[in-house]
C-alpha cells in the first residue's frame, strides 16, 4: 500500500513538473515573442512597432517569428531571417538592422541590384483642393551592379496611381490592387526610371491638412525587396 502510494505521488509530482515546465516555456515564448515584435514593424504600417500593429501584413510576419520561435530557433538568427523574407528595413533596432544587413551582404556577394530613390520622399507642399489633380515624379535609380527587375507598383491609398516610365516603356497608372500580374519593368546597372505618383486631392479618402500616403515598389534588390516610398501633401482650400 505504501509503496502504490510513493509511485502515485512521484507520478503527481512528475505531472507537476512537466506541466510548470511547460508553463515557464511558454512564458519564455511570450517574453520573446514580445521583445522582437518591439524591435519590427511592417514595412505598410510605418507609425507603429509590430506589437502594436494588427494588419494583414503584421499578422503575417508575426505568424512566421512565431513559427521560429517554436522550432528553437536563436533571437538573433530571427532578425536575420525576417530581415532575408521581408527586407532590413522592417527592423527598427539599428544595431540588429545593420548586423543583419552585414549578414546579407556576405551571403549576396559581390553581385546584386540596388534600388535608390530620389528623392527619398515626395513632397508636393501646399497644394490648394481646388487643383483636383497633381503629379510628380520619383527617379528609381540601379546602384547595382545586375539588373534591377521591378516586378510590382502598388499604393498605400485609392487616391493615389503610379505609373514606371523606363526608357520608352511606360506602365499604366497602378493603385491599391498593384500592377497587373505578369508585369515587370528593368533597370540596367546606372540607369534609372521616372516613377509618377499622381494624387487625386477629391477622393474621399484625402482629407484637409498634411496626409502621408506610401508607394510600394517589389524588386530583386535584396536588402530592400519593398522599397517603400513616403508620399507627403499639405492640402488646403
Amino acid at each position: 500500500m505504501k509503496f502504490s502510494q510513493t509511485i502515485n505521488s512521484m507520478f503527481l509530482c512528475l505531472l507537476s513538473l512537466i506541466f510548470l515546465s511547460q508553463l515557464v516555456f511558454a512564458q519564455n515564448i511570450d517574453a520573446q515573442k514580445s521583445d522582437i515584435y518591439s524591435k519590427l514593424r511592417d514595412r505598410r504600417c510605418t507609425e507603429m512597432s509590430l506589437d502594436k500593429c494588427d494588419c494583414p501584413a503584421a499578422k503575417e510576419m508575426k505568424a512566421y517569428i512565431d513559427a521560429l520561435l517554436e522550432v528553437g530557433v536563436a533571437k538573433e538568427d530571427i532578425f536575420y531571417k525576417v530581415a532575408k523574407k521581408f527586407s532590413p528595413q522592417v527592423i527598427l533596432d539599428e544595431r540588429i538592422k545593420a548586423e543583419a544587413e552585414q549578414r546579407l551582404i556576405k551571403e549576396i556577394g559581390d553581385k546584386r541590384s540596388q534600388i535608390i530613390s530620389e528623392p527619398a520622399a515626395l513632397n508636393f507642399g501646399k497644394v490648394s483642393k481646388k487643383q483636383a489633380k497633381v503629379n510628380k515624379a520619383f527617379k528609381l535609380y540601379n546602384k547595382g551592379n545586375v539588373d534591377l527587375v521591378i516586378t510590382n507598383i502598388r499604393v498605400s491609398c485609392g487616391c493615389v496611381t503610379v505609373s514606371l516610365r523606363v526608357d520608352k516603356n511606360k506602365s499604366p497608372f497602378y493603385g491599391v490592387a498593384g500592377a497587373n500580374p505578369g508585369w515587370q519593368a528593368v533597370i540596367e546597372p546606372g540607369k534609372f526610371g521616372e516613377l509618377e505618383v499622381a494624387l487625386d486631392l477629391n477622393h474621399s479618402s484625402m482629407g484637409m491638412g498634411k496626409q502621408i500616403r506610401n508607394v510600394f515598389v517589389s524588386n530583386n534588390d535584396p536588402l530592400n525587396p519593398e522599397a517603400s516610398l513616403k508620399v507627403e501633401i499639405e492640402v488646403i482650400e
